[in-house]
Order: structure tokens, then C-alpha cells, then sequence
């Protein structure tokens, strides 16, 4: 099952434990559902999307139970203190992390325009760093000591972004 959150509007002010957002989640390429959250920390809600196109309730009823049963086949988190056995997998926490990747990329493009950001060898760890100076192009790799960023192909640049971030 493909699953996409498309079209995510996303309310950084109003958003206090949790993430106030409406999207479109798009199951093998066709609109399903709109999912939204207020922000105040409740759970998702979930509604059939304008352009959907299992028409009768029941028949959207349906896929969302695909949906959910496609969650609840997956395995299990890593487990963690809070949750030493690991935690279910479920279409809010899918919708989550996708908010959260979809961020993390905006931030990362915002930040690229504006300036050049790189890693320094040896230092990965420490973090990505700014400046206005545009070195030679290098490819991605390490360079002078330094990999830069908006050398990489964006997929690449948004794995580094994120696991320092």
C-alpha cells in the first residue's frame, strides 16, 4: 500500500502539543481522506476527501479499514524507555512523522536559498553549518575539509539535516 500526505497546511502559531495541521492523504495515488488537528493535542480527525473516489460512505469506511489493518500488520517501534516492548504503528503517528519530515524539508530548502551550508570532516556530529561563501562545487564530498550541503542532491542534504538537526 502507497500511502502520501499531500497538500499540508500546517499552523506553526496555533500549534501548542501538537502539530495544527490539514492535509490530503492519497492512497496509491488517489485522494482518500483529509486529516487535520487542531494543535491543542487531541487526536487526528479523519474525513473523506472532496475528490474522493470510493463514492458511498461505506466504501471510504472500507479503504480507511484497509488503512488501519495496513498499520496494525506492521511491526512494532524500537522499543524505548517509556516503551521497552516498542508501540503499535498507527495512521496518526504515520501523519506525524510526515508533518514533521515536510518541515524539516521546508526549513531545509528556506535555508539553502539564503545561504551555504556545510559539515566540517571529523566533526559530522557537531552539526551543519552557514556561511555566505561559496566555495568550489564539490560534489557532495569532502572537500577541503568540508561536504557541502547544497552540493548533494536534496534527499541526501534532508538525511544529513535531519540527523543533526
Amino acid at each position: 500500500m502507497k500511502l502520501e500526505l499531500k497538500n499540508i497546511k500546517h499552523t506553526a502559531w496555533a500549534s501548542e502539543e501538537t502539530h495544527c495541521y490539514q492535509a490530503s492523504l492519497y492512497v496509491n495515488g488517489k485522494p482518500v481522506a483529509t486529516v487535520s488537528n487542531d494543535g491543542h493535542g487531541g487526536a487526528d480527525r479523519c474525513y473523506d476527501h472532496p475528490k474522493c473516489v470510493y463514492s458511498g460512505r461505506s466504501a471510504w469506511r472500507d479503504k480507511m479499514q484497509e488503512v488501519h489493518e495496513y498499520f496494525a500488520s506492521l511491526p512494532k517501534t524500537n522499543p524505548c524507555d517509556i516503551f521497552p516492548e516498542g508501540m503499535e504503528q498507527t495512521l496518526e503517528f504515520w501523519c506525524a512523522d510526515q508533518v514533521n519530515d515536510w518541515l524539516s524539508a521546508r526549513e531545509l530548502k528556506r535555508m539553502m536559498r539564503t545561504q551555504i551550508l556545510f559539515q566540517k570532516e571529523g566533526e559530522e556530529e557537531a552539526g551543519v553549518f552557514g556561511t555566505k561563501y561559496y566555495p568550489k562545487e564539490t560534489g557532495g564530498t569532502f572537500w577541503n575539509g568540508r561536504r557541502i550541503l547544497n552540493d548533494m542532491p536534496f534527499a541526501d542534504a534532508l538525511a544529513i539535516w535531519k540527523e543533526t538537526a
